[in-house]
């Protein structure tokens, strides 16, 4: 049985028989062999979910709303109302930040702000009708925008990409269904 061994900056090949080990041959190695950036699972995560955020900026475009909005449209869609400060806090979105996404999705129709019953100094946000087709408009884009990016897997794959990403983001404390992006600032 032939045994390969890395040591330091040697690599060597060693043949056991009998309980007896022979060196075969040796070469110098590297102790540690770099991944290059280009093939490192950061990079290539990072830039399949940048492409993947770009396709689903573009897919939403023509409805005239932002994947920021539409992260708060669809958590207020899980939901029968919710204060500004809930949603800033389940979205970790800056409360300042809230008002304004808030103002424009109520100049565009699709929330509407009422006054707390539990606390007269906040606002419970509520989707409209025209908000909750806003969500389904874009719900029905979803599997197209998934064909795009998951273009060359098979279902199969598909699948085990999901799980493996789901596994991923719960290592790394990811709450499920909240994008690390609503918390940039707006722009």
């Amino acid at each position: 049985m032939a045994l390969l061994f890395p040591f330091k900056a040697l690599l060597v090949i060693v043949l056991e028989s009998d309980n007896h080990y022979h060196c075969l041959d040796y070469q110098t190695v590297s102790s540690h062999l770099p991944t290059h950036y280009a093939e490192s699972l950061s990079f290539l995560l990072s830039q399949v979910g940048a492409r993947s955020a770009q396709i689903f900026a573009e897919g939403l475009a023509p409805l005239g709303v932002s994947p920021r909005a539409y992260g708060i449209l669809s958590t207020l869609a899980g939901a029968e109302s919710q204060t500004q400060q809930q949603l800033a806090d389940a979205l970790g979105i800056h409360r300042n930040n809230m008002v304004g996404l808030i103002d424009e999705m109520e100049a565009a129709g699709w929330v509407r702000r009422h006054r707390s019953q539990q606390d007269r100094r906040a606002f419970d946000v509520r989707l409209t009708r025209s908000g909750s087709a806003v969500v389904s408009r874009v719900n029905n884009l979803i599997p197209a925008l998934e064909d795009a990016v998951g273009q060359g897997l098979s279902e199969s794959d598909r699948q085990t990409m999901v799980g493996l990403l789901k596994q991923l983001a719960s290592a790394l404390d990811l709450t499920p269904g909240i994008h690390p992006h609503l918390r940039a600032p707006s722009r």
